[in-house]
């Protein structure tokens, strides 16, 4: 099945120019940012003060699917230990008293980009092995704090796709067109906006990792 023209991947670029692409984009991403506020109680008055203490950094929250089932051969292992290689410290990144930190990441989904960030968790789940054990699935779940400030970029949202009106599903085992309209909209009867989004011939014939591009419905 062809994958649209429009639909870009998304990734994470690391400080030193190295890029690691998402091999399923992300169903959503979450962008937030927290203040810092005391509330004291003022004597004799009904209603407190609240002082400002300060702001933190926005942080970025997001899941990714990787899926190497169809291959005899598959192992998701090199795309995770590149994820986790991320993490590790590295002395090109030495300053002052700091012997070397972890590289920032950017991550980037066609004409989006979000703040400069350094990743403070990540986790790997392995969801699927063949015979002898080798995982062929995997969902790593991803935070970044922003670590520069922002410049020249507009306000960030919680759930920003990469392309307005444009989303993206993975299919999976048990998944069908229904289904996956009962997801997406609320309504399983809506089925063939996504068949006519993707040229579905048959809309039985859903083979599991296909992706699947989104519309949104009319306003």
């Amino acid at each position: 099945m062809a994958i649209p023209d429009n639909l870009t991947k998304a990734y994470l670029r690391l400080e030193s120019g190295e890029q690691i692409d998402c091999w399923f984009n992300p169903a959503e991403y979450t962008i937030s940012k927290s203040n810092k506020w005391t509330v004291k109680p003022v004597v004799g008055q009904g209603m407190p003060t609240a002082q400002f203490g300060g702001g933190d950094a926005q942080k970025l929250t997001l899941d990714l699917l990787f899926d190497d089932a169809d291959r005899a051969d598959g192992d998701v292992r090199g795309i995770t230990n590149s994820l986790f290689a991320a993490m590790s410290v590295d002395k090109a990144y030495a300053s002052g008293k700091n012997s070397g930190r972890p590289p920032m990441i950017e991550f980037g989904w066609g004409a989006t980009t979000t703040f400069k960030a350094v990743c403070d968790s990540l986790k790997v789940q392995f969801l699927l092995f063949r015979p002898n054990g080798t995982p062929v699935r995997a969902k790593a779940t991803i935070s970044l704090i922003q670590a520069e400030p922002t410049v020249g970029k507009g306000p960030q949202n919680p759930t920003t796709r990469g392309e307005a009106g444009l989303r993206t599903h993975v299919v999976r085992d048990g998944d069908s067109i229904q289904s996956v309209a009962h997801s997406a909209y609320g309504d399983a009867t809506l089925w063939r906006r996504i068949a006519e989004a993707n040229g579905i011939d048959d809309p039985m014939s859903l083979p599991r990792g296909t992706v699947l591009s989104i519309p949104t419905l009319p306003g």
